[in-house]
């Protein structure tokens, strides 16, 4: 009996700098079954070693020093070309045009409803759904 390839879980990259924020959405990607590597600002993220192998970006709007527009306009210089979603608090009609313009996916606004939120990334990744993991 031939054991099937076990296919590793979807990656998500998280960068939000409120730690309850990015606490909250790593559990909630990582009860979907989503693989989640954080970051607490866009100058963490893009001055690691090496950028993190991706299948979706979750990007803060409002950090210090880098916005999520800068984050990904940095990441699509470096040759990155891997779906992103901007989060944030303060969404408008023109930071919305600026977002995709830039880019991204999508924007969502913040408190994302969870299956939402679940939803719009495995668009972004390309998959209907991710399946939640067993409890």
């Amino acid at each position: 009996m031939q054991v099937p390839e076990r296919v590793p879980p979807a990656k998500v990259v998280v960068v939000e700098d409120s730690d309850a924020v990015r606490k909250s959405l790593t559990l909630l990607l990582r009860t979907r079954g989503y693989a989640v590597e954080a970051f607490s600002s866009g100058m963490e993220l893009l001055s690691a070693k090496h950028l993190p192998d991706a299948d979706c970006f979750l990007i803060d709007f409002k950090m210090p020093k880098l916005n999520g527009l800068d984050v990904l306009g940095r990441l699509r210089r470096a040759g990155v070309l891997t779906p992103a979603l901007m989060i944030t608090g303060d969404l408008t009609i023109d930071l919305k045009a600026r977002a995709m313009d830039a880019g991204f996916v999508n924007v969502i606004e913040k408190p994302p409803e969870r299956l939402a939120l679940v939803d719009q990334i495995a668009a972004a990744i390309g998959g209907d759904t991710a399946e939640p993991l067993p409890i």
